[in-house]
């Protein structure tokens, strides 16, 4: 486990890998406490993964898709996020503390028991999907002792959870771990004919055990290649030919389409210092986060 504290106490967060047995849908255990004087929000990077957000008490606000129309925020007492092809802003009031799960989607869909296309693009509180098997895990975790225990309850949470799910289809995982080892750049007609199913088969499985359609979970993981290129100093140029770009106009405009933000302006903000933790990011080497000034 990773622990750090700022020295005036207005932040902690501690990093773990959850237990073996849980194998590699559980990707990681974030544990953070906020206690700032000033409100804080996040731009939240459209991603291949889910995510648990299991808050000890208080509220997050999650406002629709960027560039989805008039935005609008909803608060949560705890939120789970299945696959999101546009970004979110995450907002809360300065005081937050929580763990946040990040989980393979074909995990998920054995962790909740629920088609995962049902949960793409939407944003929902974890005790409607669990119902009773919820329970009062967020209280358990907040009167826990220290993050060590919290990450142990969260193994035997998970753990038992996973038991009585329905499994992902071989091929469908499979289909998934090509993808990303491709980076998306695999076209979906090579995908089915390599995965052994018809292109609309694979489609029909793929979007019920993962959320999307391939075509559009390729689309999140060039993006994610390219912005993980850019923030290691690959030019623009560089950066959209490796990750299957026509240009860097194309990345440009995949990037403004999907987040409501130019890339310049992106990595500008990103440049800026704030209150917390200086890597909001969920992931090693790929930017999935940005904390907003003011």
């Amino acid at each position: 486990m990773r622990y750090e504290c700022c020295p005036d106490g207005t932040w902690e967060r501690a990093i773990a890998r959850p237990a073996a047995a849980l194998g590699s849908g559980i990707a990681g255990y974030h544990g953070f406490r906020f206690d700032l004087a000033r409100p804080r929000r996040r731009l939240e990077l459209p991603d291949f993964m889910t995510t648990l957000v299991i808050l000890f008490g208080q509220e997050l606000s999650v406002h629709e898709p960027v560039g989805a129309g008039v935005p609008t925020a909803t608060a949560y007492t705890s939120v789970f996020a299945g696959m999101q092809s546009r970004a979110r802003i995450g907002e809360h009031d300065g005081r937050l503390s929580g763990v946040e799960v990040v989980i393979a989607p074909w995990a998920a869909h054995t962790l909740f028991r629920t088609p995962m296309n049902a949960l793409a693009n939407r944003v929902v509180e974890p005790s409607d999907l669990l119902g009773a098997r919820y329970g009062a895990l967020g209280e358990r975790l907040g009167n826990s002792p220290d993050w060590a225990t919290r990450f142990a309850l969260l193994d035997a949470t998970l753990a038992r959870w996973m038991t009585d799910g329905p499994c992902v289809s071989a091929r469908v995982l499979w289909a998934w771990k090509r993808m990303n080892r491709t980076a998306g750049r695999i076209p979906v007609h090579v995908l089915a004919r390599e995965c052994g199913w018809s292109e609309r088969h694979l489609e029909r499985r793929f979007e019920q055990q993962i959320g999307l359609l391939p075509k559009a979970a390729s689309r999140i993981l060039r993006l994610r290649g390219a912005l993980g290129l850019l923030s290691r100093g690959h030019t623009g140029a560089s950066a959209a030919s490796v990750s299957g770009y026509c240009d860097q106009g194309h990345l440009s405009r995949e990037f403004k389409a999907m987040t409501g933000w130019t890339l310049t302006h992106f990595a500008r903000t990103r440049g800026i210092e704030h209150t917390g933790p200086a890597d909001t990011d969920r992931g090693a080497r790929r930017p999935t986060s940005l904390v907003l000034p003011g």
